[in-house]
């Protein structure tokens, strides 16, 4: 009987090993309980004056389960502590104090309220209670500025929506139910003759976790993600070029977020019921416009498609998350399913938590790494196929080519793979020389004139109006910008590679345990990387890749990195992010493999599933960890 248990834990350790993960992370992340904020009103400079009794003020409450109460101070003077006290008709339910250092003197400040220490009190929901706030000073006139625009007690107060153990049961049993699903059906089921393929691995596992991300990462939350929804609805209703001032006219309850950079769950759910208003106002995305109209051909078509469903504002948002990540996905699949060698890297790659994110978000960025990989895997193919490429193929080549060059113009250098491929695979040299002439034509022309079209936004972006400047600066003091690009990278290389692989997700502000990049890594390194051999292919990737990093730090040298001393005094390149390398890493780590495209034993090898197995459980962790974060 003993032998029979080791045995099955010997053979299934890796399962075990997990679900042991999945517990030990869920009652790490989930420490505390759900909860959610509620805003009321906006603060303004009206005063009242505290007088000998204090002042007085009626709220009500939108949940019985009440955690803290933040509210606006500004005093004049200060000599001790500020009294306290929520009262439920004559009775005490709530006392304390705001002590004297919390507040500067003179200054505004939003102070916070810990009802019960972390446990909270109960209230009756829509019941009035009083809120005595009373101060001790001798003074007179001591006052507080506390009130919103219709004069009443400015707030903020958080509610309880779970408690932490309910959450880490819900966590801990849902990721052990979908991992041992998985398990049996790659295992034991029916289907796992056909689950033995990565690509059908990565397309299970992918479907799942854009559904996950897509409604976990709060509504807009993704970088820039309100901007490009309003870029993709202006190119579906024919706005394909921006005012020169970045101005776009979209339907004024088609961002009814306040702060998308903060956004919650929260502000999901008091959203719900907006639907697109007929009435136009004006906002601002120049920083969007310098993206080509063919960046968003998947945000327009799928905007569109849930347009004819329903005008709700964020199910349109939604459905076209999900829709956006589908789509992009299935690019992804038949990249995988073609490329003759690195299918384990290009489905790990394409797995990363930032990855995932990124194709389920209106964001460009998604699709631009979908087109670079297509294109890569088409150029892999292409050397491995012992067939001439056919006309299909041609006009395959020539589309990915060109969205290759509509999408970020820093990944048009990644065009020059086609170059790669055999004259003789055209069916002849010339052939082959008029057809990589053709693709560089579409390359060039597409992303040299779209530069032009953009160059006009320039001015009014950060930091791009002294772009021609930090051009010419460039070109006179090349060793002076080595170093500058030198110092850029040594000083946040750590940083970028967290960035490119596991996050911080969001508007980059949802902080992911750095355990689960230590994961990441060591799946990297196992499954990736392989013994090769140094050859002109690998070498002219290599170069293409390096040369593709310079455009990205050159790119946000140009474009993001202010001038405010002069260009001759700027040591470090702002705003490179890890995500921006995303595209290349799986480039590189292929190209560790390009010895193996040669070799017949490489066709038809059942691939080893553990990879995605542990990439599947490490994304829910994730989540995990994107929905603990909002358990404040």
């Amino acid at each position: 009987m003993l032998k029979t248990v080791i045995n099955i834990l010997r053979k299934y350790s890796l399962f075990f090993l997990l679900v042991i993960g999945i517990i030990s992370f869920n009652l790490y992340t989930f420490k505390g309980d759900y909860r959610v904020s509620e805003n009321v009103g906006g603060v303004s400079n009206y005063t009242k004056v505290i007088n000998d009794k204090g002042i007085e003020e009626n709220i009500k409450f939108d949940s019985s389960d009440l955690y803290s109460l933040d509210i606006w101070l500004k005093m004049n003077t200060l000599e001790d502590d500020i009294k306290v006290k929520l009262l439920d008709g004559s009775k005490t339910i709530y006392s304390g104090n705001i002590p004297k250092n919390d507040i500067k003197a003179g200054e505004a400040k939003e102070v916070t309220l810990k009802f019960n220490g972390e446990k909270g009190i109960k209230v009756q929901k829509n019941k009035s209670y009083t809120l005595v706030i009373k101060d001790s000073s001798k003074r007179r006139y001591s006052s507080l500025v506390y009130l919103n625009s219709q004069k009443k007690l400015w707030h903020k107060t958080t509610y309880k929506l779970l408690d932490s153990k309910t959450i880490k049961s819900a966590a801990i049993l849902i990721e052990v139910i979908i991992l041992s699903f998985w398990v049996y059906l790659i295992r034991f089921s029916h289907y796992r003759k056909k689950l033995s393929k990565f690509e059908n691995q990565f397309l299970l596992v992918s479907v799942f976790l854009i559904v996950g991300y897509a409604l976990f990462i709060p509504v807009y939350r993704a970088p820039d993600e309100a901007q490009h929804f309003a870029r993709a609805y202006g190119v579906l209703h024919g706005i394909f070029l921006v005012d020169s001032s970045g101005n776009i006219n979209i339907p004024n309850n088609l961002i009814p977020v306040v702060d998308v950079v903060n956004s919650n769950y929260i502000d999901t759910i008091k959203n719900l019921h907006v639907t697109l208003s007929s009435q136009l106002s004006s906002t601002n995305i120049i920083n969007m416009a310098l993206y080509t109209p063919q960046s968003y051909v998947l945000q327009s078509l799928s905007i569109g498609i849930i347009s004819i469903v329903t005008k709700n504002v964020l199910l349109i948002f939604y459905g076209s998350r999900i829709l956006v990540g589908i789509l992009c996905t299935l690019i992804i699949y038949y990249s995988i399913k073609y490329i003759p060698v690195g299918k384990e890297i290009l489905a790990i790659c394409s797995l990363l938590p930032m990855n995932v994110a990124e194709r389920a978000s209106l964001s460009a960025d998604g699709f631009t790494y979908t087109v670079v990989i297509a294109l890569f895997s088409f150029v892999i193919y292409s050397l491995r196929n012992e067939n001439n490429v056919t006309n299909r193929m041609k006009v395959i080549m020539y589309i990915l080519v060109f969205f290759l060059a509509s999408c970020k113009v820093i990944y048009f250098i990644l065009g020059f793979l086609t170059l790669l491929i055999p004259n003789k695979k055209f069916g002849s040299k010339l052939k082959g020389i008029l057809n990589k002439l053709i693709s560089m034509i579409i390359l060039m022309g597409v992303s040299v004139g779209w530069l032009k079209i953009a160059s006009r936004y320039l001015v009014n972006t950060n930091g791009g109006a002294s772009s021609s400047e930090k051009v010419m600066f460039i070109l006179k003091h090349p060793f002076n910008y080595i170093e500058i690009m030198n110092n850029t990278f040594w000083k946040n290389v750590f940083a970028h590679v967290e960035q490119m692989i596991v996050g911080p997700l969001g508007a980059l502000n949802i902080e992911i345990n750095s355990g689960i990049l230590i994961l990441l890594l060591v799946i990297l390194v196992r499954y990736c990387i392989f013994d090769f051999k140094l050859n002109s292919k690998v070498l002219f990737i290599w170069m293409l890749c390096l040369a593709n990093v310079l455009l990205i730090y050159t790119s946000l040298y140009v474009q993001w990195t202010p001038a405010s001393n002069g260009v001759s005094q700027i040591t470090e390149i702002i705003g490179i992010q890890g995500r921006y390398f995303l595209p290349i890493l799986p480039i590189m780590m292929v190209s560790f493999q390009l010895n193996k495209i040669n070799d017949k034993d490489n066709i038809g090898v059942v691939n080893d599933w553990r990879s995605i197995v542990s990439l599947l459980v490490i994304n829910m962790l994730v989540l995990s960890n994107v929905i603990g974060f909002f358990a404040i």
